[in-house]
């Protein structure tokens, strides 16, 4: 008979952590030593989207019934997360350009388009619907079954909890203080968008500094190029035109 007490002594920080599976995953492809901080690197980024899935699933869940506390603590969370990931984007920039490009053809046709974990971050987050069918159609395409696994999205579910109150979003603007948690709501929404657009953008100046702006990338992309039209993308436009809206409701002016 095993004694309990002394399986919760043999329970570890190595153990709790699988560190050696996690210290041994690293499998590089050339002989070069800046092979490793590009590898750790992606590493730590596939470890955070998963994190950022774990979060979002609940979130999800979480504004269907209405609890807009916790949704709000998890999603400033994820602002956060993001944020980390641009500051990890320093690290990689102290690989020298012709470093990269002396281990670079080893990598063939690996990429980060690779990644379904970041492509169920965007879907998650709503970019079938806001980018539209096009998009869709290329994460179809590129990922079948995908789209499946997303019953609903966090931007739908922010919509729907939005439909039910009696406010429209620039009246939860507009009597913020009286509507201090739609309004923080709102606004962790927009700051998790905001985020994921400086990360997109610095990624762009990143990708330029390794290979420029007109190379084509391992994934067969135009590189930086279309990297740059990811930038356009929000999971929450209405959150941006509301400031739109906000504007013109005080006698400013906007352009068409």
């Amino acid at each position: 008979m095993t004694d309990s007490s002394s399986e919760d002594m043999q329970f570890n920080y190595i153990e709790h952590l699988q560190l050696e599976k996690l210290l041994t995953a690293q499998k590089f492809v050339s002989p070069h030593p800046e092979e490793s901080v590009f590898v750790i690197m992606h590493q730590s980024y596939e470890l955070w989207f998963l994190q950022v899935i774990h979060d979002l699933e609940r979130i999800i869940t979480m504004l269907e019934s209405d609890d807009i506390g916790q949704a709000t603590w998890l999603l400033q969370r994820l602002g956060r997360i993001f944020q980390t990931l641009d500051t990890q984007l320093g690290i990689l920039e102290m690989m020298s350009a012709a470093d990269f490009q002396e281990f670079r053809p080893y990598l063939k046709q690996s990429s980060g388009l690779q990644s379904r974990q970041f492509r169920k971050i965007e879907v998650m987050g709503g970019l079938c619907e806001t980018e539209g069918v096009a998009y869709e159609k290329r994460v179809r395409a590129q990922w079948p079954g995908l789209v499946e696994e997303v019953p609903t999205t966090l931007h739908a579910a922010f919509v729907k909890l939005v439909e039910r109150q009696p406010l429209s979003l620039v009246e939860i603007y507009q009597q913020r203080w009286k509507q201090f948690d739609l309004f923080a709501l709102s606004e962790a929404c927009l700051e998790l968008d905001r985020q994921m657009l400086t990360w997109r953008s610095d990624h762009v100046r990143m990708v330029e500094r390794m290979i420029g702006d007109r190379a084509i990338g391992t994934g067969g992309t135009e590189g930086s190029r279309y990297l740059t039209s990811t930038t356009r993308y929000r999971f929450f436009p209405e959150l941006w035109e509301v400031r739109n809206a906000l504007t013109e409701a005080s006698g400013g002016r906007t352009s068409s």
